[in-house]
């Protein structure tokens, strides 16, 4: 047949098979077995020219003159005019198609036979270009292509494709072979579902379908694993999902066509499609995404079970719906809900906007309340520390043992460090005080920077304060009372160890050994009287209960010292003296006796004392010549302070010196009485006894 030829004269007959195989010369029975009039012969028909030529047809476009139109006539290639397979199923494919009557689906005109062509029908003629070419002009960035076909431009031809197959489905016919090269897009916008050539009904016989028809890389995989024996609704849904897959992805279908043929069955068997993906620089919406995998679902069970509900999930997700194969949570449909009514989002967006203008006043007004209690925090805070450092100074501060021999000077020191303590406690409660009445959000500042180092200082002054005045202090009681407390116990390992100390009333000790010995056994007497032996060469730290402490060495060193709950100390062992030496007295402090006030903590150098080698009594002068004599101008013995021989005989001979039954010679030429503990001054007719002192350095 050229381009332009027309149906030749019905006298005119080809070779053509009965039911039994055997050839006719005209098609009377033909006619008779799909009732065929003999007038449809398609004479009518002129300028015919070839449109496109499938695997078993021809597609012409032709002028009907009666109504003056241009229609499109499909025939039998020549090779299957003589087959009543062939025959049958054109002529069903026609009926089918005509049967649907719906927009999406291309209508028939004429159902006829030619005796030069054979069978034949004609239907609306359609200019455009197949889903297929359009897939693939998106994929190759097709400039006019990508600005035509927007993402919405394609979901509206898919809904129409699915409009059509839902109407074939209304009148119980399965397509069977559906794929985007059988979805025509028409000039002026109009979709069209074609080639209806494996259409069937749903109750066609199974007999019919012993061999499954259709192209591979869209087929169901129940098809083509042999589970379902024949196509149904479910396997056209599956099918309708690979359309979708291709233009959600722009891929032309979701396998690889280039692989080998049975590899890929065993994929599409198992349902091992292509992830899907976003194509360059495009966004693949997540509902869109999951109506796809919804509809090509390998469980058939999990699929749409009809074209309509997936219909109503493409309406859904176009309307701003919730998408029944989507929809995770409420938040996801609320927000659905308000693109459908812009008024509410707006609606919300001013109460959201003077909510915001409400809470930034108040904000700001918090601020500035803030600011104020910060700048009055201050200023507590300034002066808590300047009399926490003050407090420490004077703490740590050991006054040359001449000014010591003033009593009054000591006790004034002693007050001070006492003054500075309980004034810096007052500042620092001030500050927690203050840091209540922030805001929230600053209280939560403040409980993280700035209170842990505040309850530290304040448990610190505590333990200086009980220190200082030998009895128990509960100011941590009173740092319960704040909710912060606890947190900054949390945020400070340091602070939650002391308030365990404390509660415990156990302290901290570690004796820092100056012997060159590595053992140095002797016996500690513990507060409640009982004895422990340990080793004061071991360098490390013991927490031991709060009391007073006497350690005694078994190389003749002697030390007293006192643990306040919560307190860390570091005591210093000075090395044994040598024999004949004298009596090595440890740095360790007391508590001195003062007239007409209570006693007051005392801190010595360690030193060594011993009573000149021949006896008798001496006055000052003699003892200073004597003194010159015996240091041999190196000056490294002296006269002792009242102070030292008040630290030595304090506790009647712990030390291991005597008390002595007379007076003793002091360095300005005093005297000290051992046994009141006064000081005598001056007096020319009085002698004492004379001891020797060398601090240890």
């Amino acid at each position: 047949m050229s381009g332009h030829t027309e149906f030749s004269d019905p006298g005119q007959t080809i070779p053509s098979l009965n039911a039994d195989g055997r050839k006719v010369d005209d098609f009377r029975q033909l006619r008779e077995d799909f009732r065929i009039y003999p007038g449809e012969d398609g004479l009518k028909y002129q300028n015919l020219k070839l449109l496109g030529m499938g695997g078993m047809g021809i597609v012409y476009s032709g002028e009907d003159p009666t109504l003056e139109r241009q229609v499109a006539i499909k025939i039998l290639r020549e090779p299957f005019r003589n087959d009543p397979d062939q025959i049958a199923k054109f002529i069903n494919e026609a009926r089918i198609t005509a049967k649907i009557d719906h927009p999406n689906i291309v209508a028939v005109h004429q159902l006829g036979l030619n005796a030069h062509h054979g069978v034949y029908f004609s239907m609306r003629q359609i200019s455009g270009e197949t889903l297929q070419n359009v897939i693939r002009h998106l994929k190759d960035g097709d400039p006019d292509t990508l600005r035509h076909y927007t993402p919405r431009r394609l979901l509206d031809i898919f809904i129409a494709g699915c409009n059509g197959i839902a109407a074939a489905h209304e009148k119980q016919i399965l397509h069977c072979d559906l794929k985007p090269a059988n979805i025509m897009i028409g000039a002026f916008g109009e979709v069209l579902v074609l080639d209806w050539g494996l259409a069937r009904t749903f109750d066609a016989p199974a007999a019919d379908t012993a061999r499954i028809s259709g192209t591979p890389a869209y087929m169901a995989p129940e098809l083509i694993s042999g589970s379902v024996a024949k196509p149904d609704v479910l396997t056209d849904v599956y099918a309708m999902g690979t359309i979708l897959y291709s233009i959600l992805t722009w891929q032309a279908a979701p396998f690889d066509m280039s692989m080998e043929k049975t590899r890929m069955l065993e994929k599409i068997a198992m349902g091992k499609y292509i992830p899907l993906k976003a194509p360059h620089k495009q966004h693949l919406p997540r509902e869109l995404a999951a109506i796809c995998r919804k509809a090509m679902h390998l469980d058939r069970n999990c699929r749409y079970q009809s074209i309509t509900e997936l219909l109503n999930d493409l309406y859904n997700y176009r309307d701003n719906r919730a998408v029944k194969a989507y929809s995770p949570n409420i938040i996801y449909r609320f927000v659905k809900y308000c693109r459908r009514h812009p008024a509410i989002p707006a609606a919300m967006t001013v109460a959201l906007i003077t909510l915001g203008l409400f809470l930034g006043a108040n904000e700001i007004a918090l601020y500035m309340q803030d600011n104020t209690f910060i700048r009055a925090s201050q200023i507590n805070m300034q002066l808590a520390e300047d009399h926490y450092r003050r407090t420490i100074f004077n703490q740590k501060q050991t006054p040359p043992v001449n000014e010591l021999d003033n009593p009054l000077r000591s006790a004034l020191t002693e007050r001070n460090i006492l003054l500075h303590a309980n004034q810096a406690l007052a500042e620092y409660f001030s500050v927690l005080d203050t840091a209540a009445r922030l805001s929230p959000a600053r209280r939560d500042e403040f409980n993280r920077m700035t209170a842990p180092d505040i309850f530290k200082r304040i448990l610190v002054l505590q333990v200086i304060l009980a220190d200082h005045t030998s009895m128990p202090r509960n100011i941590i009681d009173r740092c319960r009372r704040w909710q912060s407390f606890e947190q900054s116990c949390r945020y400070d390992k340091r602070l939650a160890m002391m308030v365990r100390l404390i509660d415990d009333s156990m302290g901290l000790v570690r004796f820092n050994s100056k012997s060159d010995h590595s053992s140095r056994p002797g016996r500690l007497l513990m507060p409640d009287c009982t004895e422990k032996n340990i080793n004061a060469a071991e360098n490390i730290t013991r927490e031991l209960p709060a009391g007073d402490y006497k350690l005694l060495l078994d190389d003749g060193l002697k030390m007293r010292f006192r643990i306040v709950p919560g307190g860390s100390y570091f005591l210093d062992l000075p090395a044994p003296a040598a024999p004949d030496s004298g009596c090595v007295i440890a740095g360790d402090h007391f508590f001195r006796p003062v007239t007409g006030s209570e006693k007051i903590r005392c801190i010595l150098p360690p030193f060594v004392i011993k009573k000149y080698r021949y006896p008798g009594k001496f006055n000052l002068t003699q003892a200073q010549a004597i003194l010159e004599r015996y240091n041999n101008g190196k000056n490294s013995w002296r006269l002792p302070y009242a102070v030292e021989l008040q630290k030595v005989w304090n506790d009647g001979d712990f030390y291991g010196l005597p008390v002595e039954p007379g007076l003793v010679l002091l360095q300005n030429g005093d005297y000290f009485d051992p046994r009141s503990g006064e000081v005598i001054h001056q007096d020319a007719a009085k002698s004492g006894a004379l001891y020797l002192i060398k601090v240890i350095e």
